[in-house]
């Protein structure tokens, strides 16, 4: 499994990147989790499997969500209590609702 953060390329989404790796269950330990700029996604998208926003660049989820789709990738935005907390735990629940949907 592959899951893209994507930011304003800010830190605070690499510490997020972090706990998300810490929550990881020992079979999971082969996902790839990586943040990346916004600016990037659509040349980058194919490569990965689940897309979740910073809570910072919510108001672009509609527009992001019609790229997602196009190329059969889901796409939500990180609730900002668990992004700002650093809840991996929750955010690894979200990336899951999103791949068993």
């Amino acid at each position: 499994m592959k899951i893209l953060l994507v930011c304003a390329a800010g830190m605070s989404t690499s510490l997020v990147v972090e706990k998300i790796k810490k929550a990881l269950s020992p079979e999971e330990q082969n996902w790839v989790i990586k943040a990346e700029p916004v600016e990037l996604l659509p040349t980058i998208i194919d490569e990965w499997d689940v897309i979740l926003l910073g809570p910072q660049i919510s108001y672009k989820k509609a527009e992001l969500s019609k790229l997602a789709e196009e190329h059969n990738r889901p796409l939500d935005v990180i609730k900002p209590m668990d992004y700002g907390m650093g809840k991996g735990e929750n955010i690894l629940k979200q990336v899951k609702s999103l791949i068993n949907k």
